[in-house]
């Protein structure tokens, strides 16, 4: 079972198991994926035009500002036939080559640009109206979390059958889903690295990381795991150190008293993760 709050990285794990140890997305799959990488385009580029605007920087080229304009108003339509049009192709296109953009990404942990960077190059590839995504495309796309959800991939390695199931949900729906997956052999739990500074979208008041570690506690000292072996993936170790320096983990961590230093803060945190493991069950921390 893979499962962690939302963000975490799970649905990547999912996916890169898919890929590696199954015979990956065939073209079909991959179509099915278009409509997502249009919105994670879209999305992309309006969240880059906020974080400019945030920052209380403006558009260099005088075209980029009506461009920027013309992309906040812009829907990505739900047909399985839509295809992005020219015009909002070249307004993204012309919007991510103006020179303040550089300015801009330097805020990216901020504002959770890191999709922007991957996405917005590959405007014009993506526009192409024979597009199909590729494995590398499904990778990074991003598509809406349903309330609760359970997806599944079947794959062999030798012998045995293997059952990977990605289990969906916010904090409010876990007890709708924990008990069903008491059989289990080995849980993968993913926690972002980066999200000390964060909340969860459904609740404001609550800091993404201290979420995490209240999943994970409750997962691992569970009577119903009290068998299972647990991987603890610890991801997003890139956005935690660019963002570190800017953004102190004791800020959040008043107990933390390194400083910036990469590896200290992340053995911090792979620390709080471990002390919540009451049960003392096998951890396995990647």
């Amino acid at each position: 079972m893979c499962t962690g709050i939302p963000g975490s990285g799970k649905r990547t794990v999912m996916k890169q198991i898919k890929i590696v140890l199954t015979v990956g997305y065939i073209h079909d799959e991959r179509v099915a994926f278009r409509l997502v990488v249009y919105e994670n385009l879209v999305d992309s580029a309006k969240d880059l035009v906020l974080a400019m605007k945030a920052i209380g920087a403006d558009c260099v080229e005088e075209v980029n500002k009506t461009y920027a304009a013309q992309i906040l108003e812009y829907k990505v339509g739900s047909d399985p036939s839509f295809r992005l049009p020219a015009d909002i192709t070249n307004a993204i296109d012309s919007f991510w080559n103006d020179p303040i953009i550089a300015t801009v990404m330097e805020h990216s942990y901020e504002f959770s640009l890191h999709s922007a960077s991957y996405f917005l190059p590959e405007v014009q590839r993506i526009a192409q109206k024979d597009y199909v995504p590729s494995e590398r495309d499904v990778l990074k796309a991003k598509s809406k979390t349903n309330p609760i959800g359970v997806s599944e991939i079947r794959f062999k390695m030798g012998l045995p059958s293997i059952h990977a199931i990605n289990v969906e949900g916010q904090s409010s729906e876990r007890r709708k889903w924990i008990q069903c997956f008491e059989a289990v052999s080995c849980i993968i739990f993913c926690a972002s690295l980066a999200d000390y500074d964060q909340v969860l979208l459904e609740d404001k008041e609550k800091n993404r990381m201290t979420e995490s570690l209240i999943l994970f506690e409750s997962v691992v000292n569970s009577r119903l795991f009290s068998r299972t072996s647990v991987v603890l993936l610890l991801t997003k170790i890139d956005i935690l150190k660019a963002k570190l320096a800017k953004v102190p983990l004791e800020r959040y961590f008043p107990e933390y008293t390194h400083g910036s230093d990469i590896n200290k803060a992340a053995k911090y945190i792979l620390w709080k993760f471990m002390q919540a493991n009451r049960a003392r069950l096998a951890i396995y921390p990647q």
